[in-house]
């Protein structure tokens, strides 16, 4: 709670049963809002994760960040988590929150997400926003085995070594309240469970550069130069589709909407205004 602080909006945390699971989100409304926009974290991630952008979004837009089911604080059930939940998930979520045409924003694990939402519904969202989607890295990189030895051992130490290299390394300070977030969510019932079998579904779902050229709704994808967790020649994929647009951001890593939110949403911005 407290993402943002103005007048002209107000802010609810709660939860709602998805898939008969309890499921957390924020939702920001703002008066006169003309849309929705919905954004979605990364693997281990929360909706905290977008607490650096939020206050730079000046649109009329409701905003709506779910904690996916298996993270965040939403429930973490002992299931298989694949890429077929995820969408009944999405699909669930969605409706029973009357979301329609939305702008949806998703990171990493989250860009994965919308694009195979996308594929399988192609006219349900307005516009997309990518930020260094997961789903067309064949093999695993230095940074994300870190990332992931981080989540199954969630000491602080092993936490700060690895958002340190997730972003564009001595240039961010990582704030010691995601560090100590993370490791708490790390350490509650099934939290690596979820991770584990997240991830393993991600590892069967890599193929989705063969599908990019399916995209007929407006997207940008955005990337950090300096991005070592999914590096930025991955943004290649993406160039072949005249839908696409793509945008790399100088000094940042894996999370320019963290490390640089101002400069992040600036892109945002004209794309959404093009």
């Amino acid at each position: 709670m407290g993402l943002v602080t103005d007048e002209k909006t107000t802010e609810e945390m709660d939860f709602i049963k998805i898939l008969n699971y309890n499921i957390r989100y924020i939702k920001i409304n703002k008066i006169n809002s003309s849309g929705t926009i919905v954004l979605l974290h990364g693997i281990g991630a929360s909706a905290e994760r977008w607490s650096e952008l939020l206050p730079h979004i000046d649109n009329n837009n409701n905003i709506i960040i779910p904690d996916i089911i298996g993270f965040g604080y939403s429930e973490k059930p002992l299931i298989e988590y694949s890429i077929d939940l995820f969408m009944r998930f999405l699909d669930e979520f969605f409706k029973k929150l009357e979301i329609k045409n939305p702008i949806i924003i998703g990171s990493s694990f989250g860009g994965q997400l919308v694009i195979e939402y996308c594929l399988r519904n192609p006219d349900y969202f307005k516009k997309i926003i990518l930020v260094s989607p997961a789903g067309t890295q064949v093999r695993s990189t230095f940074v994300l085995s870190q990332y992931i030895f981080s989540a199954l051992y969630p000491t602080i130490d092993n936490a700060k070594r690895a958002f340190q290299m997730m972003s564009n390394n001595n240039n961010h300070q990582i704030k010691d309240s995601i560090i100590k977030d993370f490791v708490n969510r790390m350490r509650l019932p099934n939290a690596k469970y979820a991770y584990i079998s997240t991830l393993l579904a991600l590892r069967r779902n890599n193929d989705l550069k063969d599908k990019l050229s399916e995209i007929k709704v407006p997207t940008l994808v955005i990337w950090g130069r300096n991005d070592a967790t999914i590096p930025v020649n991955n943004i290649e994929y993406f160039k072949v589709n005249p839908f696409i647009k793509t945008c790399v951001m100088e000094d940042c890593g894996h999370t320019p909407f963290v490390e640089n939110p101002q400069e992040f949403y600036k892109l945002v911005k004209d794309f959404l205004e093009t």
